[in-house]
């Protein structure tokens, strides 16, 4: 039941981070993190991916709810969480534990936990923007807020995915 209620915690605080916080946050056009997919990265690996898609569609809904967004958020935080499975299995390769079966997040090396945050949140980021366009006129201008936000938003993720594993998940 506590993990569970860790879950929940993380689902409301990343979303009123996102909401009340980055989305105030006005330094420019290029400058948008967008660190809620962290829930869908903190996930347990293991989960079955049926349970990742439909939080991931939650997620998305609660945050286009919120924002005021037309499904803008819905398709981007689904992708992600469909992709997720091809995305841990290419950052921790398919045999990586005892019994063959993926590990726990918490047992990841730095190097791949590092990769596959930056990976779901390229995914995430480029299908938001790419989507948010519309336009190919614009595709300079979008790969730039893609890159420029991803900066970030791995910082941010990075330090978020650290304290929930450290602090939450290892008590």
């Amino acid at each position: 039941m506590q993990r569970y209620l860790s879950y929940i915690g993380m689902f409301i605080g990343v979303v009123l981070l996102q909401i009340f916080l980055l989305d105030n946050i006005s330094l420019g056009i290029y400058f948008h993190p967008l660190i809620y997919v962290a829930f869908v990265i903190i996930l347990p690996l293991d989960m079955r991916p049926v349970w990742v898609l439909l939080l991931s569609a939650v997620l998305g809904l609660t945050m286009d709810m919120m924002t005021g967004m037309c499904g803008l958020n819905v398709i981007a935080t689904t992708a992600t969480g469909f992709a997720r499975s091809l995305i841990i299995g290419f950052t921790s390769g398919l045999n990586t534990g005892v019994d063959d079966t993926i590990p726990a997040l918490y047992r990841l090396p730095q190097k791949n936990l590092l990769t596959y945050i930056i990976m779901m949140i390229l995914l995430h980021s480029a299908i938001y923007f790419i989507m948010e366009s519309l336009s190919m006129a614009h595709l300079f201008h979008t790969l730039l807020r893609v890159i420029v936000s991803d900066v970030f938003s791995v910082i941010i993720v990075w330090y978020i995915v650290k304290l929930f594993i450290e602090k939450i998940l290892n008590k």
